[in-house]
């Protein structure tokens, strides 16, 4: 570990499926001015549900590059008309490729999407879905061993879901319907941690969703257990930053296709993930890890 000093974010994306098609899709955009992740999940319960992500992720792939060419630096999204203007690209590549057969058809095109949209001081997301945007500030792995989850660790994905049929059921997505309210996005702004930095991990909900937590009972009554895939996830996140000697895309990518790889076997669905680590926490890792080298060097001299 070098005492160098980042001056930019990391952002990467994975997915991985057990199935014959993988119906989610992700995205990511990074350039001087901004950094831009996406991760959409294809509805299976849609025909053309992988149609239908990898048009959304196109979009605001597209979008971005476009927000990126205007002049000045301020340039943000309008998140809201971005979800609309992406519905109708929806609607306009189904009414071009629709057969005379489907056209008799309701559930075609559907997708959810998750996007978050980092500047110098801000982070902000949008989504309509279920899936999950975790907060993590940048000293989370400085708790004892005996906190499994560290308490600064959040999930601010309050899915657009009801209970149906002992199933979720989605009210806000993006589809070829032509009913824009379910389109309309949450979108919540943040703050940039200056001192110890924040990691944002957004991902589909093959890996976890609020609105798919289980619930159990022993003696001491009911309770809500951590998922297996969090749990999983710290890990993997602590290891990523004791033990690598660089933090760049490369080895972001590579502990999160690792991650994703040692937990598929358990996936019933498709699992994507993406996961913005801002300059701030680099650095204040970075600092962390060298100043234990340094101890366990005088410790070696004495």
């Amino acid at each position: 570990m070098s005492e160098q000093l980042y001056d930019k974010s990391v952002i990467a994306t994975a997915t991985t499926t057990q199935k014959s098609e993988n119906q989610d899709c992700k995205g990511d955009f990074e350039c001087e001015n901004f950094n831009a992740m996406f991760v959409a999940d294809g509805l299976g319960t849609f025909k053309y549900a992988k149609q239908s992500s990898e048009r959304v992720i196109d979009f605001f792939k597209t979008q971005a590059s476009e927000l990126n060419s205007r002049e000045g630096k301020n340039h943000r999204p309008n998140f809201t008309e971005a979800f609309k203007q992406a519905k109708e690209k929806i609607i306009a590549f189904a009414n071009e490729n629709i057969s005379e057969e489907d056209k008799s058809e309701q559930n075609l095109f559907g997708t959810t999407a998750i996007t978050v949209f980092e500047t110098d001081e801000k982070i902000t997301v949008a989504y309509v879905g279920n899936g999950a945007i975790w907060h993590i500030r940048g000293n989370f792995n400085e708790f004892p061993d005996a906190y499994l989850f560290p308490w600064n660790a959040v999930n601010y994905l309050n899915p657009h879901t009801v209970p149906e049929g002992g199933k979720e059921a989605l009210y806000r997505l993006i589809s070829n319907s032509d009913d824009f309210s379910e389109c309309v996005p949450t979108v919540f702004e943040i703050i940039k941690d200056k001192s110890v930095g924040d990691i944002f991990m957004i991902c589909t909900d093959g890996i976890y969703s609020e609105d798919q937590l289980k619930a159990g009972k022993n003696d001491k009554g009911v309770w809500l257990r951590y998922e297996p895939t969090m749990l999983k996830f710290f890990e993997y996140l602590k290891h990523f930053f004791k033990n690598n000697q660089l933090y760049n895309k490369e080895s972001v990518e590579q502990t999160i296709n690792l991650y994703l790889e040692e937990l598929k076997p358990t996936f019933d669905d498709d699992a994507t993930i993406g996961i913005l680590i801002t300059t701030e926490m680099l650095n204040y890792q970075n600092k962390i890890n060298w100043l234990n080298k340094d101890e366990s060097n005088i410790g070696n001299t004495i």
